[in-house]
């Protein structure tokens, strides 16, 4: 499938007609900004082909610009199989669809049926998130963000992708015939257990159910044979109880026992009522000689009280002088004090005032001496920097161990390359006599001496010639061997800047030496500097440098030393014992003042109260015994006693006449025999009613046949055992049968898969050499191995697995081309997270992949893309 031209209008923010022109057949790359509208035109894309026209969902709603009525409109151009084919769409109002092509032109309903057949694609749910019916272009068309994960490929491409494997691989399971017989498996397995966790349903659940229903018939069978058989037996216990019952009912003893017990009640009752009103009699007159002689105690107790209150008065007059006269000796106390405590204070400040002036002297003293101690601290400083910086310089010398290293290396290579020279050459000395030309080899020569590695001539002038040849194995192969070490060696020593091996082992020691000097100049460099808090300097070099740089000129200069503040601190300590003691003396002066006060207040409600309570005391007696005198009130006691102790006399009599019958045990005695007599008339009547229930149940039970009732249960429970072992045999032939189909469709799929990963071992190979992939049963990339080490793709990291997903749908898209299907591949905004060598390694692959598919790249990363060789396109 080939994408010629686009149009959209009223679509989100294309408000005005945008169209698209010059798309070609192999690469296409659209470069822009964020927000111009690069994805809005992928969505357009998916909306004309994948979106019913009719549909008015949120979906569709979304593509009307925010604030604007009107009706989005898309228009492609594309080709399919090398025809040309025209789409035009609009969604909300005025719907509409016209797909014209090679067959005509054909609108609504019928053209979204020929594109859908066309495309290889099916009719989905309008919301537009049924991605298993969009067929391989709902695979291939990879909105922003989507290419990040690695999922299955939809429904439709996998049933394709299974038909090119079925006719290549050749084999039955894993394609569609064993999807068959597998799903009729599972169907058959189904009906007896659950596929997911394997509990029993269908006849298998009902046969489980029957038995334990009968388990449970059985049990109650079992359970009523046994009640039955109790039932007879309660009934013989509860016969011989009423017997039993019915026999003490009519006891004639204890008839006999109760009227005698009702005789003795009635004379108990009147000897009870007789002393009862003997006693109410006593308790009158015991009442009245308890109230004359009370009247005596009233009088007794109001002359006492006037006794006491005349008493009380005088001693209260009393307590207030007394009281008076401390109040005023406690308020002549408390001001001496309070003059007392004034001077203490004022003594106290003026010591405070004396002690502060010496401090701020004594600190002013401290930090200039702190000052001169830090300049003297900063020269000192001066000349151990001026040595670190020595230091510094030698230490830079330092060579590295390997370089020496190499340095021994080629001085040993040059002293074996000069050994084999000096073995494998012939040195000659020459000595000739003034006049003499020397020639080597044709050329002139004053040396006195020369090395020969090949065969030379020696001409002395007309004298003659000389012919010299070295031994056979010589050559000038250990003159060049030994010319190259000693330049290999020269070239390194200068690079290190020495003149030979040991000369750097001095080097590098002086180094050394001086790195180890360094470290302990920084130490004593620290030490010099520990600041001083009284200054306010931090420790440190910097600090102190900072430190003496901003000091002024005059404080660093000596001042008049300040004065003893010792005498000072013991003057303010004796100032403040005063002031404190003289403050404690006015607290207690305050105090006093205040009891003493308190104290007069107390005696002045004292003497008030006793006022009052003379005064009542006289009034009360006046009141309570008017017109009586205590001769009169002696007579009336004397007679209420006597007629006391008669009545006294006959409460005693009447109460020895009571205690002769106990009315209440004669009572208690009547009540037990009446309970007992009515509880067994209960028993009785229960008894009677538990023989009739057990009667009637015996009867009943009884011709039901409970013996019978419980064989024939056990019968049920038998047959529901063996059809349920039955079912559950078969359950569990069924569950092995699903065990070797699905280790059989297993291996299945590997034999599938082995094509997919082939194909998609060529990308693999380039991006990641040594590598390869795993799929799933629903062709889903699930793993990757390097290295021998499986690893998730879920813990692959995010560029990674935009890479993989990328290339698995390329090599789908490869089968699917071979099975004619129309393909066109889009990314939108690809390879975000792909480091510089992987994004041009997949910009390669997708550009190879351009040459047997169209290929749109829509992106905003000019810079990333500028390399890659394509058809750019712009948005106008």
């Amino acid at each position: 499938m080939i994408i010629r031209s686009l149009e959209v209008a009223n679509f989100r923010k294309f408000r005005d007609p945008l169209h698209l022109q010059g798309f070609t057949d192999g690469l296409n790359i659209v470069v822009e900004p964020n927000e111009t509208g690069k994805s809005t035109l992928l969505e357009a894309l998916r909306a004309a082909f994948f979106i019913r026209y009719s549909a008015k969902t949120e979906l569709v709603r979304s593509y009307v610009p925010i604030g604007d009525d009107v009706a989005p409109r898309v228009s492609i151009g594309f080709d399919v199989g090398g025809q040309a084919w025209t789409l035009e769409k609009q969604f909300m109002k005025a719907a509409s669809v016209r797909l014209s092509g090679p067959s005509g032109r054909k609108e609504s309903e019928s053209a979204e049926d020929a594109l859908q057949q066309l495309l290889g694609f099916e009719r989905g749910n309008n919301r537009g998130t049924d991605n298993d019916v969009r067929g391989p272009l709902g695979m291939l068309w990879v909105e922003q963000m989507k290419g990040l994960e690695i999922e299955s490929p939809n429904r439709i491409v996998r049933d394709s992708v299974r038909s090119v494997l079925e006719a290549e691989v050749g084999a039955v399971t894993g394609g569609r015939r064993f999807d068959a017989i597998r799903s009729s498996v599972e169907i058959a397995y189904g009906k007896l257990r659950t596929a997911a966790t394997g509990r029993s349903r269908g006849d298998l659940a009902e046969a489980e159910a029957r038995l334990v229903l009968a388990t449970a018939a059985r049990q109650s069978a079992e359970g009523s044979f046994r009640e039955y058989e109790q039932s007879l037996s309660d009934l013989d216990n509860a016969r011989a109880r009423l017997r039993i019952v019915e026999r003490d009912l009519v006891d004639p003893e204890s008839l006999e026992q109760r009227r005698a017990l009702e005789a003795d009640s009635k004379l108990a009752e009147t000897a009870s009522l007789r002393s009862a009103t003997a006693e109410a009699q006593f308790d009158r007159a015991d009442e009245l000689a308890k109230g004359a002689a009370s009247r005596i105690e009233r009088l007794d107790a109001a002359e006492a009280r006037i006794d006491a209150a005349n008493r009380e008065l005088a001693s209260r007059l009393s307590s207030r002088a007394d009281a008076l006269a401390r109040a005023e000796t406690a308020s002549l106390d408390e001001r001496r004090q309070r003059e007392a405590m004034g001077e203490a204070r004022g003594a106290r400040e003026a010591a405070e005032a004396s002690l502060a002036a010496a401090r701020d002297v004594a600190r002013a003293f401290a930090a200039a001496a702190a000052a001169r101690r830090a300049i003297e601290s900063r020269t000192a400083l001066r000349e151990l920097e001026t040595r670190e910086r020595e230091l510094l310089g030698e230490t830079a010398l330092a060579l590295d161990r390997g370089s020496l290293d190499e340095a021994a290396r080629l001085e040993r290579q040059e002293i074996a390359a000069l050994a084999r020279f000096e073995a494998g050459t012939v040195k000659i000395q020459f000595e000739t006599a003034t006049g003499v030309e020397l020639r080597i080899d044709g050329q002139a020569s004053s040396a006195a001496s020369i090395d020969i590695v090949a065969t030379t001539r020696f001409e002395l002038g007309d004298a003659g010639s000389i012919v010299v040849r070295p031994p056979q194995a010589s050559g000038r192969s250990i003159e060049a061997d030994l010319a190259t070490a000693r330049q290999n060696l020269a070239a390194h020593l200068r690079s290190l800047g020495i003149a030979s091996h040991a000369a750097g082992l001095a080097r590098a020691e002086r180094a050394d030496s001086a790195e180890r000097e360094l470290r302990a100049l920084r130490s004593q460099m620290a030490a010099a500097c520990p600041g001083d808090p009284t200054i306010g300097l931090a420790p440190g070099a910097d600090a102190l440098r900072a430190f003496v740089e901003g000091l002024d000129v005059g404080e660093a200069e000596p001042l008049t030393p300040p004065q003893d503040t010792e005498a000072l601190e013991a003057a303010l300590a004796k100032a403040r014992l005063l002031e404190v003691s003289a403050a404690a003396r006015h607290d207690e002066a305050r105090g006093a003042l205040s009891k003493a006060e308190n104290l007069l207040a107390t005696a002045e409600a004292n003497l008030a109260a006793a006022t009052r309570e003379r005064d009542a005391a006289v009034e009360s007696l006046g009141v309570a015994f008017e017109g009586e005198d205590r001769a009169a009130l002696q007579e009336n006691l004397a007679e209420t006693q006597r007629d006391h102790a008669a009545k006294l006399e006959a409460l005693e009599q009447a109460r020895m006449g009571a205690r002769a019958f106990d009315l209440a045990a004669i009572r208690r005695r009547i009540d037990n025999l009446d309970r007992a007599n009515a509880r067994a008339g209960q028993e009785r009547l229960e008894l009677t009613g538990r023989i009739a229930a057990l009667e009637a149940t015996i009867v009943r039970t009884g011709t039901t046949g409970p013996a019978g009732l419980l064989a024939e249960a056990q019968e049920q429970e038998i047959a529901a055992t063996a059809a349920c072992e039955r079912l559950t045999q078969e359950a569990d032939v069924l569950e092995t049968l699903r065990k070797v189909l699905t280790d059989a469709a297993g291996e299945a799929t590997r034999t599938f898969l082995a094509p997919v990963t082939k194909r998609s071992a060529r990308y693999i190979e380039r991006l990641l050499p040594g590598s390869q992939l795993s799929f799933d049963g629903e062709l889903r990339l699930t793993g990757l191995a390097r290295t021998g080490i499986e690893e998730n793709c879920g813990d692959l990291s995010r560029g990674t697995q935009e890479q993989l997903a990328i290339l698995t749908r390329l090599a789908f898209a490869d089968m699917l081309l071979e099975d004619g299907a129309p393909i066109s591949l889009i990314l939108d905004d690809p390879l975000v997270y792909s480091d510089d060598a992987r994004l041009e390694t997949m910009t390669d692959i997708l550009q190879e992949a351009s040459q047997r598919m169209q290929v749109i790249l829509l992106t905003c990363r000019s810079k990333a893309f500028r390399h890659v060789d394509g058809n750019r396109i712009t948005l106008l």
